[in-house]
């Protein structure tokens, strides 16, 4: 069942959007991932067309670089809910260095302005809180909006009190489609190994 406002998760990656898109799921919304072309309009009417043909047979949207179009979004979609995820600086630059290390990811370069996340954190970092900073200002107390940091606030209470759902999930509120897979090394070698395949592998 299609439903009547759509919720749009604005939070970088490496914040909780996978759990959060597996919780919305679990509510019966067909959530729409990442979408790189978004980035290739410089028309702001074919841009507007593009979303909106896009999310026609969406209730929400995760994942880069979707967080970046939050104004586009919210005025097309006046009446939809915003939800910016949010974890402690320090802990999001780890996980995203150990996740994406060397990997010289084209998106990534668009977003950040710099080759790849290991070796260039203070950059990445940057954009990052600038983000999340502009976001909250952007949107202030409108109701609409929700901050949910992953160390307080990532539950089915908080998300379903936002979206006005009155039967709340009995089950845990999920851990990402990673959860009880064998995590990444931390070791730099292996990120090395890792980097230097993919790159190879992807042409980048």
């Amino acid at each position: 069942m299609r439903k009547e406002e759509k919720v749009f998760i604005i939070g970088f990656q490496k914040t909780g959007t996978t759990s959060l898109e597996l919780a919305l799921q679990r509510l019966g919304y067909r959530v729409y991932g990442g979408d790189k072309n978004l980035l290739k309009f410089l028309d702001t009417k074919e841009l507007h067309t593009y979303i909106k043909t896009t999310l026609l047979d969406w209730d929400a949207v995760q994942d880069m670089p979707w967080p970046l179009f939050y104004k586009e979004l919210l005025g097309l979609f006046p009446e939809a809910y915003f939800i910016l995820t949010v974890r402690d600086p320090q802990s999001w630059i780890r996980s995203v260095v150990q996740y994406f290390a060397s990997i010289r990811n084209p998106l990534h370069q668009k977003i950040y302005g710099v080759p790849c996340a290991e070796g260039f954190e203070s950059s990445y970092l940057e954009v990052y809180q600038q983000h999340n900073e502009e976001v909250q200002v952007f949107f202030g107390d409108n109701p609409h909006f929700l901050v949910m940091d992953m160390k307080k606030n990532f539950n089915y209470e908080t998300l379903c009190g936002f979206l006005n759902i009155q039967e709340i999930p009995r089950e845990a509120f999920p851990h990402g489609r990673n959860n009880g897979r064998r995590r990444l090394p931390t070791y730099k070698w292996y990120r090395d190994l890792r980097s230097l395949y993919w790159n190879l592998k992807k042409g980048y």
